[in-house]
């Protein structure tokens, strides 16, 4: 009977042991760990754990990482380790990754400024339907950096961020509407998206909410 109790907590020791060295090997459970603690806005382990899984070459925590250099959050305020690891992220095809670093290259952080860098990762990941990356694309072609000014084709991509529920693609979207930017002017499809960016808490879209009621609808 002792013997066989001696075999069984060997067993359980193996085993405790093997899935120890199961997560230290696998990216995708740190990575899966630190966004626990991003969600409870603890940074630093955050960051910590992202750092490992970015290591290891895991895309989705490289642009995590990146995320954090961005803002100073759980780590350093870094514009050059932010580019770092989102050029990383970017160039395994990790579309949000490939968004925020056209973002480095829209407003030269971490990077030399250069719009038709930032609109080819906005593209990349526009195409593979990532909201942000619409948005961003969007807003490159409604104002003409690194591409020819195009009204059309920003409501067309503002439209598809803003179907996937992206308040600044919902937003800048009812503005196209209100203004007839490419688009005919709908003030009821202006309100509609304006609304629904405004639900989301997106102040910018409150305002132009509150102002397109009071001087152009008069309370509609």
């Amino acid at each position: 009977m002792k013997k066989a109790y001696i075999t069984g907590a060997i067993i359980l020791l193996v085993m405790i042991g093997n899935s120890f060295a199961v997560y230290e090997h696998n990216p995708e459970a740190k990575y899966q760990k630190g966004l626990h603690y991003y969600k409870e806005k603890n940074y630093k382990k955050a960051a910590h754990l992202f750092k490992e899984a970015a290591k290891q070459g895991y895309a989705p925590a490289e642009t995590k990482l990146g995320y954090m250099y961005l803002n100073g959050w759980g780590v350093p305020h870094d514009y050059k380790k932010a580019a770092y690891w989102l050029k990383k992220a970017a160039h395994q095809g990790d579309a949000l990754g490939e968004s925020y670093l056209g973002y480095m290259y829209d407003y030269g952080l971490g990077v030399p400024q250069d719009y038709s860098k930032a609109v080819y990762w906005y593209k990349k990941s526009a195409e593979q339907g990532n909201a942000n990356g619409e948005y961003n694309l969007g807003y490159s072609y409604q104002y003409g950096l690194g591409v020819p000014q195009n009204y059309g084709k920003a409501v067309y991509w503002y439209k598809k961020s803003a179907e996937q529920g992206d308040a600044n693609g919902e937003n800048n979207l009812g503005t196209m509407y209100g203004e007839g930017l490419g688009v005919p002017q709908d003030y009821s499809k202006a309100v509609y998206w304006l609304k629904k960016a405004a639900e989301q808490g997106n102040a910018t879209a409150k305002a132009n909410l509150e102002y397109l009621e009071e001087h152009l609808l008069g309370g509609y």
